[in-house]
């Protein structure tokens, strides 16, 4: 029974992962040739994704799912994480996508790791074992022939795209670390539920849904459905039971199906090409996160 509990468990991770690269290519189709702009797309997609997520919530945890409001600090806490965190690397993603490729957006949000290592150096005087060193320069050398497809003497990535794409790493940063004193004392259903309430209302200030209203042909709603629906909602859902089962290590490993769908799906369905410094340095990227993983025997406990 313990078996096909993990098991489950990580079921729940890798199509967690899936889904989230699948909503790459859907934001690709939806900005680049549906002519849905990025910032309306933002609030319509975090406020419905954000009303399944606190009923699903609710039913689970009934009148609790409120207790986060009975704390100023935590309000704050929560105000902070949804615009530096979880709004802020969902918007820089999708201009990261919408000014490169799904691929592209989502090598260089795994880089954030890399951010955080050097932010838990920082703030909590964690100075990086050679493990972490490692990982950082692989992640790096990755980037380089990323961002270079292998010349010395020029950018592969456009200027914009390198910027949106910066500030995509510090806002993963953020995803990662300013929610964590809010996960010991709330679940993460209603975290992530509330946060994404107060992205979608930010956005619907920034960019009303009345404004610039797409063209709601077949393909643009089906690619819309999915986005807020399965790619956001039902993603973040599967990733918060997935942990239930199994650990935030084999969770961080399986993410990596994220990065390899978005790949495949491009080539096979966008029709992108990539030379070899591009393979090489996407696949130095993803291996960050197994040198992350890793975990001698000796040192498990």
């Amino acid at each position: 029974m313990q078996t096909n509990h993990h098991m489950r468990g990580i079921i729940y991770a890798s199509l967690a992962a899936i889904l989230w690269g699948m909503t790459g290519i859907t934001s690709q189709y939806l900005f680049q040739a549906g002519g849905v702009n990025v910032a309306w797309m933002m609030g319509v997609k975090m406020f419905l994704a954000s009303i399944t997520l606190l009923i699903i919530a609710y039913s689970r945890e009934k009148n609790a799912i409120f207790d986060i409001f009975h704390s100023i600090k935590d309000v704050f806490s929560l105000v902070v994480f949804s615009l530096f965190g979880m709004a802020g690397v969902q918007f820089t993603y999708s201009m990261t996508v919408h000014h490169s490729n799904a691929t592209i957006a989502t090598i260089l949000q795994t880089l954030g790791v890399v951010l955080v290592i050097f932010y838990s150096a920082v703030i909590f005087k964690q100075w990086p074992k050679r493990q972490e060193w490692i990982a950082v320069i692989t992640a790096l050398v990755g980037a380089w022939f990323l961002i270079t497809k292998g010349s010395l003497t020029s950018l592969a990535l456009s200027p914009i795209t390198l910027i949106w794409g910066i500030f995509l790493m510090i806002t993963q940063m953020g995803n990662s670390v300013l929610p964590i004193n809010l996960l010991k004392k709330y679940s993460s259903e209603v975290v992530s539920g509330w946060a994404m309430l107060v992205g979608g209302i930010v956005f619907e200030f920034i960019h009303p849904v009345w404004i610039e209203v797409p063209t709601f042909t077949p393909l643009n709603i089906f690619n819309m459905l999915f986005l807020i629906f399965i790619g956001t909602a039902l993603a973040y859902y599967l990733f918060v039971l997935s942990l239930e089962s199994i650990s935030s290590t084999e969770a961080t490993l399986l993410d990596t199906f994220e990065p390899l769908t978005a790949a495949i799906l491009d080539l096979t369905i966008m029709n992108m090409t990539f030379n070899w410094a591009e393979y090489l340095g996407s696949f130095l990227v993803i291996c960050t996160v197994f040198i992350l993983a890793y975990q001698p025997k000796n040192k498990k406990m």
